[in-house]
């Protein structure tokens, strides 16, 4: 919990932010600062003492300057309300998830969003296909896979093209899979650049790796796709990573690259 000093130092720095802006960008006098902030002589003298009070401005040979604490503070400020903006323009895509889960800030903190609207219902699929168009090398896991769009992933990101793919998925949506799309199991089962794997996934988003540059979440929901969230900064991709090697390590492989089937089952409707 914020001690109360930082409760205060907070409140003005909220309440007072465009003086104390103002006097970083360009020390002035009070007379100055009225026309600069366009308020009232007697509103300016309650603001640059409360400034003053919070030791985030000086008044030196007649003019008003930032501390080096005011700098800092209003550079801590601004971060913070940058933080607000992403928060926000991811919050509409995030709501979705289920309650006990967390994406990490590293993810959220410069991340791009798209979110599905019902004039465009398949918007986020097809940019989430052109990520995998133009990688090399791709990593999923996912909870679910988007009826109608396996055989566009699959003929988009991977035939026919020096790329790399590697999917887990849960047993259930790959007996779905292979019922439901039998001539596509049957060329990922003969293509040499794919590794599927089957495990329980701990969480309700798909997760998407790209040659390293970048990686993307997949909210679901009952209905289909909320929205899909990209980030490419290394701290996201760090966290991305994390959470793709803790599925995979308790992964079973279904087939490895070359065809070479490390798990069998008797049931042919449970083979990819």
């Amino acid at each position: 919990m914020s001690s109360p000093a930082n409760d205060e130092l907070a409140t003005v720095l909220l309440k007072r932010y465009e003086c104390l802006n103002a006097l970083i960008n360009h020390p002035q006098a009070k007379p100055e600062l009225v026309d600069t902030l366009d308020m009232p002589r007697s509103t300016l003298d309650d603001v640059v003492r409360e400034l003053e009070q919070a030791d985030l401005v000086e008044y030196r040979d007649g003019d008003w300057y930032s501390t080096q604490s005011g700098r800092l503070a209003c550079r801590a400020h601004r971060n913070y309300l940058d933080q607000l903006d992403n928060l926000g323009d991811v919050s509409s895509v995030l709501d979705f998830m289920d309650t006990d889960e967390e994406v990490s800030w590293a993810f959220i903190e410069g991340a791009d969003t798209y979110e599905t609207h019902s004039s465009i219902q398949d918007a986020v699929m097809t940019t989430l296909l052109d990520f995998v168009e133009v990688a090399t090398d791709v990593r999923v896991v996912t909870p679910n896979v988007v009826a109608g769009y396996a055989d566009r992933f699959y003929e988009m990101g991977i035939s026919g093209r020096n790329a790399t793919f590697e999917m887990i998925i849960p047993p259930e949506v790959h007996a779905w899979f292979h019922s439901t799309y039998p001539s596509i199991s049957t060329d990922v089962l003969n293509d040499p650049d794919v590794d599927v794997l089957r495990a329980s996934i701990p969480f309700s988003y798909g997760l998407s790796i790209f040659d390293h540059d970048r990686a993307g979440i997949t909210i679901f929901t009952e209905q289909g796709i909320a929205g899909l969230i990209v980030n490419d900064t290394d701290d996201a991709l760090s966290w991305a990573e994390k959470q793709y090697e803790r599925v995979k390590q308790n992964a079973d492989p279904i087939l490895l690259r070359g065809g070479s089937i490390k798990h069998r089952i008797n049931s042919s409707a449970d083979r990819f």
